[in-house]
């Protein structure tokens, strides 16, 4: 199964902003898309980054403005991706390798989505029933 095959079997919106985003107003974003990450594009739609979950909470840890800071300041920037005609087995090692939970797949260049390693995992065994983690 290659990562093309997994994006059409989920929705094709994604979620974006660009560097100059705050910080508040890509997370109200992600929240409300039940998202974990937002990508980041440059004025010419180019990938210049991502931020995650784990990229917030760098934020609380050291202390920074989510309300004043950019996410220019605090996003992953160049992050990994691969190609949509990769196999998911591939991605799956990198994922693992880097302790990456969201991955931007590309397609001749351009951004195609972006696929997470639990969708990943769902999509190779459509049978395995994820529960959310209680706290």
């Amino acid at each position: 199964m290659t990562l093309k095959q997994v994006l059409q079997t989920k929705p094709t919106k994604m979620i974006t902003c660009k560097p100059t985003c705050l910080i508040v107003d890509a997370v109200t974003v992600m929240d409300g898309h039940n998202v974990g990450s937002i990508l980041i594009l440059d004025e010419n739609d180019r990938l210049v980054g991502i931020f995650t979950e784990r990229d917030l909470m760098h934020c609380f840890a050291k202390n920074i403005s989510i309300r004043d800071e950019k996410m220019a300041n605090v996003m992953t920037h160049n992050p990994i991706t691969l190609d949509s005609n990769e196999d998911v087995s591939v991605a799956l090692s990198i994922m693992s390798d880097k302790k990456i939970r969201h991955m931007p797949v590309m397609e001749d260049g351009k951004l195609a989505g972006v696929v997470s390693y639990r969708y990943i995992v769902s999509s190779i065994l459509p049978d395995v029933i994820f529960m959310d983690d209680i706290c």
